[in-house]
């Protein structure tokens, strides 16, 4: 975790909002870990708590917005891409639009907390044909709610956060080594999620 904390430091609040965008565009990024030493940081002054919860939610939001637009945009032939792009093989967009239908707009609150689902339910809002300023209100809330319950635990639990920390300096270059493979690997997976997903769309047509 020292790499997350030496990035904090060089790159501060637009780190957090890269990570924020990452996670909700799709790419195999956890942002979970960077929220929590970044509250931690917070703790002892080196970030704000409300910043770097609005940081991050601002790159959540507007990856998001770029989903749900190219739903609205696209329609159906998104997807196969947004399926490929889940690490839930079993939230496919068709699945999560009939649970956004079900359930209304506010689902784009709890939705925050779903692994693998981020992207999904911002297409299938605009899928589900959810109002730009509903889809756009609701989803800053629950961004704010998701960075604020991950950035404030690492402020609370500040203590045993630099204790993971301080044990994990030691072997900074190969959780950096292990982290550039698991990131490629879940990249190549998801290149062959999407090709597979296209394959099967294709063979139902």
């Amino acid at each position: 975790m020292e790499h997350i904390t030496l990035l904090l430091d060089q790159f501060g609040y637009p780190f957090l909002f890269a990570v924020g965008f990452l996670e909700f565009v799709g790419a195999p990024v956890v942002s979970v870990p960077v929220l929590v030493v970044a509250g931690a940081a917070a703790a002892s002054g080196t970030l704000s708590l409300p910043g770097l919860v609005v940081a991050a939610a601002l790159g959540g939001l507007v990856a998001d917005l770029v989903w749900y637009g190219m739903a609205r945009w696209r329609g159906r032939s998104l997807v196969d891409t947004a399926c490929g792009l889940s690490s839930n093989p079993m939230a496919c967009i068709l699945k999560v639009e009939a649970r956004v239908r079900s359930v209304g707009p506010i689902f784009l609150v709890p939705a925050k907390f779903l692994p693998g689902s981020g992207n999904l339910v911002a297409a299938a809002s605009g899928f589900a044909g959810t109002g730009l300023g509903v889809f756009a209100t609701l989803d800053a809330l629950g961004l704010l709610i998701w960075g604020g319950v991950y950035g404030g635990a690492g402020w609370l639990f500040r203590e045993r956060v630099e204790q993971v920390v301080d044990l994990a300096s030691g072997a900074t270059v190969w959780i950096v080594v292990g982290g550039v493979i698991l990131v490629g690997l879940a990249g190549a997976w998801r290149i062959a999620k999407i090709a597979i997903h296209g394959e099967r769309h294709r063979s139902m047509e």
